[in-house]
């Protein structure tokens, strides 16, 4: 039965667990991963149970199976569910999808293989990196639709690749690969479709086992610079106060003390998020 599936990981050190990866996975292979209405709700609890795990240090999305990371929103439920008056309903259910994906405080990664259309481009666009295979193709079809592509991601979508590529993107509905993708922007990284699993797992352990306060940090102090570039000289203790105090507390941490400690004595760091 299609949904969205989340699984747990230990991150070792050694024989010593130090924390935990989550993998959330959009569970529908048969329709290309397409998003149901039921799956969009069930996004939120998905990230809940991710959440839920307190050494929380990476969390990975990604497609069941090789052909699709996502088709998008399933078209064939849109008269029924995305007409009239039942698409404010709709709407708000992907809403919450985006937001319980933006609201992770861990990196995020989007791990890409084949298809990643409308809705799919929209959930990997709320991840923080986006890693595809050489197999990815990327599109924005509403024009194809006579739809509106929704203002969040629109947003997501213009940061990513700036305003031009955007509304190419949004004008042609075409398809690009992964090379051209990378080019404007889209993705960070492509890597051929036999090794991207490895690199993926590569990238999630070297990121799981860095400081994951300063990973906290970051995230809240990038996604502030985002908010409010323009304001850059006011204080960011005013723009965004949890970003300022999330990178006050790294500096009287106990991972602050480890990290030197470890750099002192030549061995591997001992995080522990605290």
């Amino acid at each position: 039965m299609p949904g969205i599936q989340t699984t747990i990981d230990p991150v070792l050190l050694g024989d010593e667990r130090i924390g935990s990866v989550a993998t959330i996975t959009i569970d529908n292979p048969d329709r290309r991963n397409a998003m149901t209405a039921a799956m969009y709700q069930a996004m939120p609890d998905a990230c809940a149970v991710a959440l839920a795990e307190s050494d929380l240090r990476v969390v990975v999305l990604r497609g069941a199976g090789d052909l699709a990371f996502s088709a998008g929103s399933d078209i064939t439920e849109f008269e029924d569910r995305r007409m009239g008056g039942e698409a404010e309903g709709y709407d708000r259910a992907e809403h919450a999808a985006w937001e319980a994906i933006e609201s992770i405080p861990v990196p995020v990664i989007a791990a890409i293989r084949g298809s990643c259309r409308g809705g799919g481009v929209a959930i990997a666009l709320h991840a923080d990196l986006r890693i595809a295979a050489d197999d990815a193709t990327f599109s924005v079809p509403p024009a194809n639709l006579g739809l509106s592509y929704p203002p969040e991601a629109t947003r997501r979508l213009v940061a990513a690749v700036g305003p031009s590529q955007a509304k190419r993107l949004l004008f042609t509905a075409e398809a690009i690969d992964a090379s051209r993708a990378e080019r404007i922007g889209l993705v960070d990284e492509i890597v051929p479709a036999a090794d991207h699993t490895d690199h993926v797992a590569a990238m999630v352990d070297t990121i799981a086992h860095r400081a994951p306060l300063t990973h906290r940090a970051s995230k809240r102090v990038v996604d502030a610079v985002i908010a409010h570039g323009t304001a850059a000289d006011i204080p960011l203790s005013e723009l965004a106060p949890e970003a300022a105090e999330a990178a006050a507390a790294c500096s009287s941490s106990d991972d602050f003390r480890e990290g030197v400690r470890s750099f002192a004595e030549k061995r591997p760091p001992r995080f522990r998020g605290a």
